[in-house]
């Protein structure tokens, strides 16, 4: 562990908390301070930082919020740089594209760079522990259809297991991201019974072309079911909305 004397700077805005938290945040990132390392106590970093405790604390429930380290009571505890957690990191991608207001279009467009580039990398380095879970989440989807069940989640984690098969975290956190999006999008329409075993057997056809060692024909079959899921999407946004449009309308005329 690292002599952390030396490590920080003293502050001169008045957003100390922030600085605090954005000083730290870049020495784990450079791997200075690493997994399981200890912070120093909040009163050896108000001294370093040339501040109060409280702007200190402030500064570490941020990080702690962010998944970077986590804070342990009693006398042996204190600040702890935390072991790297994806799904942070995913969940904060994917708010961040919540929040920017993404449309469909936005996320179609995204889909297709992204998932043609990536195919590059499955076929590069996928084996057969990546080709047999593949094999498996749709045997999984199938019997949910088989069910009477909407298998969207089987279905969205096909593509996070071929963003795994890459052997990139980054391509992983990623595709998580988008996947949490496209599924709000899922979640805000009523999908029919057609469009459910037509993305089904998309899946299957992008499977197979993997497995023979076909990229272009899967390339084009990728690119085939996420227009296609655009399309569809399109359609039964503008059914609800219609709906929705409808109902506002027959309730003023029940106000009169």
């Amino acid at each position: 562990m690292p002599d952390q004397s030396n490590l920080f700077t003293p502050l001169k805005s008045k957003r100390t908390f922030e600085e605090i938290a954005d000083q730290i945040r870049e020495l784990i990132y450079a791997g200075v301070l690493k997994p399981g390392d200890r912070l120093m106590s909040e009163r050896e970093l108000a001294n370093q930082f040339k501040t109060g405790r409280m702007v200190v604390r402030e500064a570490l429930r941020t990080l702690e919020q962010c998944g970077l380290i986590y804070i342990k009571q009693g006398s042996f505890g204190g600040a702890f740089i935390k072991d790297t957690d994806s799904t942070v990191i995913t969940g904060s991608i994917s708010d961040m594209i919540k929040i920017g207001n993404v449309t469909l279009r936005d996320l179609t467009e995204v889909r297709l760079g992204i998932e043609k580039v990536m195919l590059e990398f499955v076929f590069q380095r996928i084996n057969k522990e990546d080709l047999a879970l593949l094999r498996r989440n749709l045997e999984d989807a199938e019997q949910q259809i088989q069910k009477g069940i909407r298998p969207l989640e089987e279905h969205l984690n096909f593509h996070v297991l071929l963003a795994k098969s890459t052997k990139n975290v980054l391509f992983e956190m990623i595709m998580e991201a988008v996947m949490n999006v496209t599924k709000s999008f899922l979640l805000s329409v009523e999908t029919e019974w057609k469009y459910i075993h037509h993305v089904f057997n998309s899946l299957k056809e992008i499977y197979k072309a993997i497995e023979e060692g076909n990229l272009v024909l899967a390339q084009e079959k990728f690119a085939d079911h996420i227009l296609y899921v655009n399309k569809q999407l399109e359609e039964l946004a503008n059914i609800r909305d219609s709906r929705k449009d409808r109902q506002k309308v027959k309730t003023k005329a029940s106000n009169f």
